[in-house]
């Protein structure tokens, strides 16, 4: 941790205590503990942030199940952070695998590269893909989010394939289901001429 003083770590110490005590008794639910870099309309608040001084809190000092990082804005340059917890997490890492600020889909194969880059960090039985938070507050164009999230999973399973897991079925991705494609037949042949 960096130099707090006193009454910082005191202040920060109580506010540990009162995370805690809020989640007590929620037996048999996941709880996730969320940190947010900010969204205001999809635009950066911060500079260069950093999980570095509140690692130690959020792994080890706070109760909860899973705990999610944005990764994807600052090009997942903090993943080295888990290297000394890699062979002992207590909770699930939820890592951001794709941006809300960024107006183009993710391929697979971009995303998969991100997760190799993750999984060097996080064992795959901690490892949760998500995305930056954002998707779902001021207006972020939902087709876009839908090809982004669909990236995910496609991603996931060319990670589950190089692991030798079996790949898990993708309806979003299924192209006998989208709604855009044509029945295989001869168009228009159900209608009359009109004379």
């Amino acid at each position: 941790m960096a130099c707090y003083s006193l009454e910082n770590k005191d202040y920060l110490n109580f506010l540990v205590d009162a995370f805690n005590r809020e989640i007590e008794g929620l037996d048999g639910v996941e709880v996730w503990i969320h940190t947010c870099w900010g969204n205001p309309n999809m635009q950066k608040v911060f500079t260069d942030e950093s999980y570095a001084n509140s690692i130690e809190i959020y792994l080890e000092r706070l109760k909860g199940d899973v705990w999610t990082i944005e990764a994807a804005e600052n090009d997942f340059k903090e993943l080295p952070l888990f290297g000394k917890y890699k062979n002992s997490l207590k909770k699930k890492i939820a890592v951001d695998v794709i941006s809300h600020r960024t107006l183009q889909a993710d391929f697979p194969k971009v995303i998969a590269e991100r997760i190799r880059r993750c999984l060097k960090h996080i064992p795959a039985d901690k490892l949760v893909l998500s995305t930056d938070c954002g998707f779902g507050r001021q207006g972020f164009n939902r087709h876009l989010a839908f090809f982004k999230t669909v990236g995910i999973l496609m991603a996931r399973n060319i990670i589950l394939k190089e692991l030798g897991l079996p790949e898990r079925y993708v309806p979003a991705a299924d192209e006998k289901l989208a709604w855009d494609q044509l029945p295989d037949r001869e168009p228009f042949t159900h209608l009359q001429p009109l004379r």
